[in-house]
């Protein structure tokens, strides 16, 4: 497998889990049955616009892709798959400061179980931060980048880098 993704690729991105629970839903806690069948409903709903842009031609179905969480969002994963759209799914914990894999050791049977074209994360990351807390993330991102490369799958990498107070510090004196 060669590394990368030729071509374009229109990644509509809805794996939020915390955010989406607590800015949209007002959820504040871990969420009940119903509560956890209203934020899947919202989520098939904006999969139901990602397939009404493929069928109105505004983009073509070989460069759509979708990125949704399992927890929220596991029947559109596959319906992403039956419509053969690609799919990317995260494997981080939600809204951790250092990177966790969502479901620890247990992380590629649920990878294995979707079948994803891209295999997600989000790490916030600065080097100039916390050298240990960037060690231990940089070890679990090896691990599940070494387990992905063997496997011939993709990895999609999203890095946020938070400031540290110093260069914040720095950027309000200039």
């Amino acid at each position: 497998m060669s590394l990368g993704h030729a071509g374009r690729l229109y990644l509509l991105a809805f794996d939020h889990r915390g955010s989406f629970c607590r800015d949209l839903f007002g959820i504040y806690a871990e969420p009940d049955a119903d509560q956890t069948e209203a934020i899947a409903d919202a989520k098939r709903l904006v999969f139901e616009g990602l397939l009404g842009a493929v069928e109105s031609g505004a983009v073509g179905a070989a460069e759509a892709a979708v990125l949704v969480d399992e927890r929220f969002g596991a029947e559109v994963a596959g319906l992403a798959r039956e419509r053969q759209l690609a799919l990317a799914m995260p494997v981080e914990r939600s809204e951790r400061r250092v990177f966790e894999l969502e479901y620890g050791d247990a992380f590629d049977q649920h990878i294995e179980r979707f079948d994803p074209d891209f295999a997600k994360v989000l790490v916030r990351y600065n080097p100039d931060a916390d050298a240990a807390e960037n060690r231990i993330q940089l070890e679990r991102l090896r691990r599940l980048a070494d387990w992905l490369h063997a496997r011939d799958r993709k990895l999609l990498f999203e890095l946020l880098v938070p400031p540290t107070p110093e260069q914040l510090a720095a950027a309000a004196a200039r």
